[in-house]
């Protein structure tokens, strides 16, 4: 009994150094990085780096963080970022964002209010941890822009998984749903009989990258090479959007492939671009024309049919050229 009794304190003793250990570990890379990006010439501050939650969890809270790069011309501000793991499976870490969130890019302000913003990053426990999911899950978002405009989505669910082939490829997941565009878009869109709220935006896809998303991701750069759309849909009222194919990099680099689009009830397109500032007041009834004939050639007037092709260095959407194709890499 004695003997046990000293194994427990023993254990007890390693457990706990291990935990100190960690706790320490966490916390100097983080300030590491704070630091580094510092001396980047980057803005990289925060109040405070706190880790708890011993013995069975690494609990990270980092307080007032702000981080931009003002050359670049994007930063984010949170009051706090929390991060969880248990002791015994480090390679699964939980995250936890607040309401009040700001994201600068393009040259504007956004501020995020919603209920806690919720993430798992799941790597494979070998020594390159390479990735093998992250999911996203929030609700209640209201986006309010310092130029003029807002959005609010009701639920959003994004995920990234492993797939075992081909090599390096990823599973993209991503449904948004009651999507209540801002209140002076949805006023100049009051004669398109289109409702206040988008029900539904949806994507199941397939990226394949140059390299894993593992722990040398800083040194191989992992960059996109194909794309395999399997189903991405808008559905919006009467007017629905459909698209399938795929994208991969040619021997230039150059995106080369087919998208299949569908758009059903297609003839509140061409009012819908005007109100959205694509396409101007008299040009409209010319692409209204032009669609109707892309119309004619399927066996329902009321579906439009186009492909989004990408071939020899140029972009195609149907007989319209749209201009030099993307590079990959």
């Amino acid at each position: 009994m004695r003997k046990l009794l000293v194994a427990v304190i023993v254990a007890a003793g390693l457990w706990t150094g291990y935990w100190w250990a960690g706790a320490w570990a966490i916390e100097k890379v983080v300030n590491q990085v704070f630091a580094s990006q510092a001396e980047q010439g980057r803005v990289a501050t925060n109040t405070g780096v706190a880790v708890h939650g011993i013995p069975n969890r690494f609990d990270l809270r980092v307080d007032q963080i702000e981080l931009a790069d003002p050359l670049a011309g994007w930063g984010w501000k949170t009051p706090f970022l929390q991060i969880y793991a248990m002791t015994w499976k480090p390679w699964h870490i939980l995250a936890a964002l607040p309401t009040g969130q700001t994201v600068v890019a393009s040259g504007q302000s956004v501020t995020i209010a919603s209920n806690p913003i919720e993430a798992s990053v799941r790597a494979r426990p070998t020594l390159s941890l390479p990735l093998a999911e992250i999911v996203l899950e929030a609700h209640n978002l209201a986006l309010t822009s310092d130029a003029n405009w807002g959005l609010g989505i009701e639920s959003a669910y994004a995920s990234v998984r492993a797939d075992a082939t081909p090599a390096n490829s990823y599973r993209l997941g991503l449904k948004l749903t009651n999507i209540a565009p801002d209140a002076a878009l949805i006023a100049k869109l009051a004669d398109t009989a289109l409702p206040p709220v988008v029900p539904e935006v949806y994507l199941d896809a397939h990226a394949t990258l140059s390299a894993p998303l593992d722990r040398h991701a800083g040194e191989t750069k992992p960059h996109l090479i194909g794309l395999d759309i399997t189903d991405a849909h808008v559905i919006w009222g009467d007017l629905d959007f459909y698209a399938s194919g795929s994208l991969a990099a040619g021997k230039d680099g150059l995106a080369e492939g087919e998208i299949a689009m569908q758009v059903k009830n297609w003839r509140v397109l061409p009012k819908l671009l005007v109100d959205l500032g694509f396409v101007k007041p008299e040009i409209a009834p010319t692409v209204e024309r032009a669609l109707q004939v892309i119309a004619a050639q399927t066996p329902d007037i009321e579906v439009l049919a186009m492909t989004l092709r990408s071939r020899d260095g140029w972009v195609n959407f149907g007989p319209l050229p749209l201009g030099p194709a993307p590079r990959f890499n």
